[in-house]
């Protein structure tokens, strides 16, 4: 089985989802992360975290201990954060986006995997990531757009990587 595959293709799924939550918190301002339909979302968003890491774990990816431990510390932070956000705490948007400053981390192994097999998309993955979550605090001062466009081009970048023969050369 094609474990890099499956990582993007279940990142994709997710990114996509990511652009819907992302939207709805675009269009009706960062307050509408407390309304019962975001929460749901993020949650089937933290939901699918878990089969990519473990899809990406099995990938053999390079300098693989980034993915490892940084995308468990990231699930794992996040999911306190779902939990502050449930309670109506603010301080739960926050630690939702200190756990998602560890994606592009994680996604280092990911790019340095994936770089001989197609350059340009491999970087947009990573660049958009990398856009995304920057781009996350930026709904504060009504920029959130910046992190749509982060979120489109990584899905760029992984549709990109799905159509290509992802074998891992190392």
């Amino acid at each position: 089985m094609n474990f890099l595959k499956v990582g993007n293709f279940v990142s994709l799924v997710a990114s996509l989802i990511i652009l819907s939550a992302l939207i709805l918190l675009y269009i009706n301002g960062i307050n509408y992360a407390y309304s019962t339909v975001f929460q749901l979302i993020i949650w089937i968003i933290w939901i699918l975290a878990i089969p990519s890491f473990l899809s990406y774990h099995k990938a053999n990816l390079n300098k693989s201990f980034l993915m490892n431990y940084c995308a468990i510390l990231a699930i794992v932070i996040t999911f306190f954060g779902l939990i502050f956000l449930h309670l109506g705490e603010f301080t739960g948007i926050e630690i939702i986006f200190l756990g998602y400053i560890l994606e592009p981390i994680a996604g280092i192994s990911i790019f340095l995997t994936v770089w001989k097999i197609s350059y340009i998309y491999d970087l947009m993955f990573f660049l958009g990531a990398i856009v995304f979550t920057a781009g996350l605090p930026l709904f504060l001062f009504n920029l959130g757009i910046i992190s749509i466009i982060g979120d489109i081009v990584k899905m760029i970048g992984i549709i990109g990587l799905l159509s290509t023969n992802q074998k891992i050369v190392k």
